[in-house]
């Protein structure tokens, strides 16, 4: 599906513009793996008015899942939690626990 993790990171960005209709300064995402098949997000982006749950997913856990292929490694496996930030002006950052 992407060829390496910045392209994964770019889609999940991509998606993100489309399905917050509000102003925000910063998006945190924290995907815990609950199986072998399945993956559990939980969203929030900030703004002046405080912080503000996402729901309304699309692709977004696909491409959580996506990414632990991406990111695996044969000694560490599978992450068990990726927690990713991104700002408004495009930079990110993710922390992954295996």
């Amino acid at each position: 599906m992407f060829k390496d993790q910045v392209e994964c990171y770019e889609a999940i960005a991509n998606e993100l513009v489309h399905i917050i209709k509000d102003q925000w300064d910063s998006v945190e995402i924290e995907a815990k793996t609950t199986g072998e098949s399945s993956i559990n997000i939980k969203a929030v982006y900030f703004n002046a008015r405080g912080k503000h749950s996402i729901i309304d997913f699309v692709t977004i856990p696909r491409y959580f899942y996506e990414l632990r292929k991406l990111v695996s490694t044969e000694d560490k496996g599978f992450y068990k939690v990726c927690k990713f930030k991104i700002l408004n002006n495009g930079k990110y950052d993710t922390n992954f626990e295996y």
